[in-house]
């Protein structure tokens, strides 16, 4: 029998990805007429919880919440993070925030740091100052990270921990803009030796609505120029004297399971530099896009 181009299951694979994108949509043509749209956004963290409880394994709790220290240095005050990714079988909930009729997606939990696997940012649009709004939330985590002296009794995050970032759309006017808030997400990694992140991923191009874009840095020896028509941010270096940009080459449908099975594998403490899972993968629509061309027009 000859190979398929994908196989079975990818298209419903594909239907959790515009399941989320429909209650974002509805949510932000509902408030289309308040003074202050965020109703969409709020909306948008909800489906991504109720979207990553549905796909990663049960022994990985998914809430929004706290994280919680013994550390007696630790001043505060505690800091609400948009999704918390934790172990479910070994950790305990220690307080529940919310009213009764909310439902898992909303309640809002308190979870011990070392039980803690994952920090998901999450944003309607991907723009400058979101940009610069979910760097900023991230570098928080510096204060849960430390050395853990004594095993039995961690005051600081343990391994394996993630960040991320994410963001449901694209909402940029030229590539200059689109630029400075790669810019803005690459800050985090001037912090890479503290803080792991692995990237954010934008659900939606705002180019083409079937296309994903998983934002990563590409690393060098020596300063990288790359020019426009490649979209990447500007040249940086790090601590350890390694030169890169960030984010994504091209859009295309396959970006989206990437990112995920990358964050579960990170979660599990098993990411390598092989690809992650070839499920969910579509090699019949391997189209790629950009955001702009390369005179920084839009079709």
């Amino acid at each position: 029998m000859p190979e398929r181009p994908k196989h079975i299951g990818v298209d419903s694979f594909f239907a959790e990805r515009k399941k989320l994108l429909n209650a974002y949509d509805e949510a932000k043509q509902q408030a289309v007429d308040d003074a202050v749209k965020t109703e969409h956004g709020v909306t948008g963290e909800a489906e991504v919880r109720r979207w990553l409880q549905s796909f990663l394994p049960k022994r990985f709790g998914v809430c929004k919440g706290y994280i919680i220290s013994t550390n007696l240095q630790f001043e505060g005050p505690l800091e609400e993070w948009d999704v918390l990714l934790y172990d479910a079988i070994e950790s305990p909930i220690l307080f529940s925030r919310g009213s009764s009729n909310q439902n898992d997606a909303e309640l809002k939990r308190a979870i011990p740091v070392e039980h803690v696997r994952g920090v998901l940012e999450v944003k309607a649009t991907l723009t400058p100052a979101m940009a610069m709004k979910s760097s900023n939330k991230l570098l928080k985590l510096q204060q849960y990270i430390g050395e853990n002296r004594y095993a039995d009794y961690p005051q600081y995050l343990t391994e394996p921990f993630i960040c991320a970032a994410m963001f449901i759309e694209t909402k940029v006017e030229s590539l200059e803009q689109y630029r400075r808030a790669l810019d803005n997400l690459a800050v985090l990694y001037q912090y890479q030796s503290m803080i792991p992140f692995m990237g954010a991923l934008v659900v939606r191009s705002q180019r083409n609505h079937d296309h994903s874009g998983y934002l990563q840095p590409l690393r060098s020896d020596n300063p990288i120029a790359f020019p426009d028509v490649f979209e990447m941010s500007s040249n940086f270096q790090c601590h350890d004297g390694w030169h890169g940009v960030f984010g994504t080459l091209n859009w295309g449908v396959n970006n989206y399971p990437t990112f995920l099975f990358d964050l579960l594998a990170s979660i599990r403490g098993t990411r390598s530099q092989r690809v992650s899972s070839f499920y969910g993968l579509d090699f019949e629509n391997s189209q790629a896009s950009k955001l702009f061309r390369p005179t920084g027009d839009t079709d």
